[in-house]
């Protein structure tokens, strides 16, 4: 097991241990952590029956290869189901300006992520980015669904518009 510390506005999602499982595990990504500082970690929780009648909580941080995500927070992630495998889609969000761009009077300014669509397997760590020519910007605090393949982003606001947007957009896997 690992620490999971208290976190703001991270990315939650439930899915299935495997297809006509009943245990379900869930999976963390991102957040602002008690001192302020963005996380990138993605952990994975499970509640795993002991023998003496109580559930033990299972925490176990994923390391990831590839296009890792930024830290981030306001995102949204989903797992979706494809050809009998799952993966989770990961989009959106705000982070800090980067290290060198920071200034004293600029240390806790924040930017819009980029439009990036990540896409992860689960059981290899593996991340990849994609950008979707619809989707211009990376939306935060919006709101996601997934069915099967696709992922349904609806809503958010960029910081140059405090202006939800009136856009659905589909993202089929």
């Amino acid at each position: 097991s690992c620490y999971l510390p208290p976190l703001r506005h991270p990315a939650v999602t439930s899915f299935l241990d495997s297809p006509g499982s009943e245990v379900n595990k869930y999976l963390i990504h991102g957040g602002k952590t008690p001192n302020n500082e963005l996380s990138q970690k993605l952990y994975v929780m499970s509640i795993v029956p002991s023998t003496n009648k109580k559930s033990l909580l299972c925490c176990i941080e994923k390391d990831l290869v590839g296009d890792i995500p930024e830290a981030r927070y306001g995102h949204s992630m989903n797992v979706v189901y494809s050809r009998g495998k799952s993966a989770v889609v990961l989009f959106g969000g705000r982070s800090y300006i980067p290290l060198n761009q920071r200034t004293t009077e600029k240390w806790n300014c924040v930017t819009d992520c980029q439009p990036f669509v990540y896409l992860i397997d689960l059981q290899f760590g593996c991340s990849t980015a994609y950008t979707i020519k619809e989707i211009q910007d990376g939306l935060c605090f919006h709101i996601s669904a997934s069915r099967n393949d696709t992922v349904y982003i609806i809503g958010g606001h960029t910081l140059e518009s405090n202006i939800r947007s009136p856009n659905i957009y589909k993202i089929k896997v």
